[in-house]
C-alpha cells in the first residue's frame, strides 16, 4: 500500500515530500487494480478543510458503458485524510484501510472511475463510454490500469478530467506512478 500522501501536524496543511500543498477539492490519489478482488481506491482531501463527503459520489462505467454502479459517500473527511472504498472481498491488508466497501471496485482494469460533486465531476481515471481492451496506458506501460496500482504523483494538486493528460505518454509528463 504505496500511498504517498500523507497529513502534516500543522492544521490544514498536507506534505508531499516537505512542501505544503492545498487543493481545490478531492481528488483521486490512489488506484489498486489487483489480482481477483483485490480492488480499492483512495481519495485524498488537501483543501485546508474538513469536507461533507454527502456532496460526493464515485461512480463506475463497466466495459465503456454508462455511468451505472455508484458509491455514495457519508461522513466528513478531515483535511490531509484519505477515503478509501474497497471490494468487500478484497486482501486483509486492504480491508483494514478501507472506509468502506462497494460495487464500484468491480473493475478490471478497462472501466472508468469518476469522482462526481453535485453530480458534476471533477476527477476520472479512464474514458467513460469507451473500451480500450484490457486496460489503459499510463505513463508510457500499456494496460496500466490492470494488474497495477497507481498512485498519483506528490506535484498533482487536484483531479482531471481529461484522461489522456492524466495518464500521460511517459513517467515524466503522467500525473500517476505506475507499480507492480
Amino acid at each position: 500500500y504505496p500511498g504517498i500522501y500523507k497529513y502534516n501536524e500543522t492544521p490544514g496543511s498536507v506534505m508531499f515530500d516537505n512542501f505544503k500543498v492545498t487543493t481545490p477539492d478531492l481528488f483521486f490519489s490512489e488506484y489498486i487494480e489487483g489480482s481477483s478482488s483485490n480492488k480499492a481506491i483512495e481519495i485524498f482531501n488537501g483543501t485546508g478543510a474538513a469536507v461533507d463527503l454527502s456532496q460526493y459520489v464515485v461512480k463506475l462505467a463497466g466495459n465503456g458503458g454508462d455511468w451505472g454502479n455508484t458509491c455514495n459517500m457519508t461522513g466528513i473527511l478531515a483535511d490531509g485524510d484519505v477515503f478509501v472504498i474497497a471490494n468487500s472481498q478484497a486482501d486483509e491488508a486492504i480491508l483494514a484501510v478501507a472506509d468502506t466497501t462497494s460495487n464500484i471496485t468491480y473493475f478490471n482494469g478497462d472501466d472508468a472511475i469518476g469522482l462526481f460533486k453535485n453530480d458534476s465531476p471533477i476527477d476520472v481515471i479512464g474514458v467513460q463510454g469507451v473500451d480500450p481492451g484490457s486496460g489503459w496506458e499510463v505513463a508510457g506501460i500499456s494496460n496500466a490500469t490492470k494488474n497495477h496500482t497507481l498512485v498519483r504523483k506528490p506535484n498533482v494538486d487536484e483531479g482531471n478530467l481529461d484522461w489522456t493528460v492524466s495518464a500521460g505518454t511517459n513517467t515524466d509528463d503522467s500525473e500517476w506512478i505506475v507499480y507492480d
